[in-house]
Parts: C-alpha cells; structure tokens; sequence
C-alpha cells in the first residue's frame, strides 16, 4: 500500500508539474510576477527551499491555480461505501462506487469568477481563504476527510521547490516560432495530461 500511494504522488505530482510550467509559459506576465516575487523575497543568489515556500504567497498562488484549473486527478481516487446509505435524497446501496467530480466543483461558473481563465490572484483576493486541504468543498484538487490523497504532504513542497527554482533561474519560452504551448487535455482513466507534449525553451537568466 505504500509503495502504491509513493508511486501515485510521484506520477500526479509530475503531472502537475507540467501543467504548472505550461500554463507559466502561456502566461509570461505571471511567470515574471511570480519571479519579481522570489528575487525580492529571497534574493539574488539563495535557491528556495521548502521552507521559503510558506514565505511566497503568489508561488503558493500560482500553484493552487495549476491544482484549480488542471486537476490531474479530476474525479478523484473512487469510493465505496460499505453499507446501504442515504445521500442527497438518493439512495446509494453498499457497495457503490462514487466518484467525485472535483475538477468541475473547481471549475462551475456560478461558484468561480472567471473560472476559464489562469489566474492565480483570485486565492490572493476573493478565494485568499480556500486551501488544498479540503477547507471549502469547492476545490478539492487531494479529496477531503480521513479518505483525502497522503500525497499532498509530498505533492506541495515539490510543486513549490521545482516551479519555484525553474522560474529562480531560467526564463520559460514557447518552442521556436510559436506563441504559446497546445495545452488540449487527454484523459485517462482517472487522469488529465496534455495530449501532446512540447520542448520548450528555457533561456538562463542573468542576474
């Protein structure tokens, strides 16, 4: 069970790192905010580490917004209820599986602003108390409960480390003649990727 629940954080974290560089590239204004941020917080010359993370709000921003728009497991790991139970109105008999579809509780109109857009300002402004620990049913990007993903004490400081040095050190471009990255989504199973990965360009800063 370990060794399933290692090996699950490693691929969804992996998946999510590239959804974060992706949507960094598109996104040039952010990634230049987000690194504005890590000079200024850090200073030339320190590499963050994770307990510079906790000290960068608009890093911990950007990173929610990756996990909000780009859920990389969006219908959650599948439940099963044990006994007959009564959810909703809806009887659920035992041993049904349930599925949760997180990405679109995060992505429903009537709940977000703009929920379309990348924007991590909005976990900085009006969604500055939503966490990703499950605090508000909107976004649930590890589940919520005794049942949420374990992963999450190893999917966060990742995330915040690797985009955080990546954005530290070199400048995150399109590949040649392009403006942007193809960001289509290909579903798995239980998983969102990008459908066709791209080589991007990753110009050394000078400091």
């Amino acid at each position: 069970m370990d060794s399933y629940v290692e090996l699950s954080a490693i691929e969804t974290t992996r998946w999510s790192i590239e959804w974060g560089i992706a949507e960094l590239v598109n996104h040039p204004e952010i990634q230049k905010k987000l690194r504005d941020e890590l000079d200024t917080v850090l200073g030339p010359g320190h590499q963050i580490t994770e307990p510079d993370t906790h000290k960068l709000p608009y890093l911990q921003a950007v990173i929610k917004e990756s996990l909000r728009l780009r859920m990389a497991i969006p219908l959650l790991v599948p439940h099963m209820n044990l006994h007959d139970a009564k959810l909703g109105g809806y009887d659920n008999p035992a041993e049904s599986k349930i599925l949760v579809n997180a990405w679109r509780l995060a992505n429903y109109p009537a709940h977000w602003k703009n929920p379309e857009e990348f924007r991590p300002r909005r976990f900085l402004e009006e969604e500055s108390k939503v966490e990703a620990n499950g605090n508000d049913f909107r976004y649930l990007p590890f589940g919520v409960g005794r049942r949420s993903c374990p992963g999450i004490i190893v999917a966060l400081p990742i995330l915040g480390i690797t985009l955080g040095r990546l954005v530290q050190n070199l400048e995150l471009l399109p590949p040649p003649g392009q403006s942007k990255l193809d960001t289509t989504e290909k579903g798995g199973q239980f998983s969102l990727h990008i459908l066709k990965h791209s080589t991007i360009v990753a110009k050394t800063r000078s400091f």
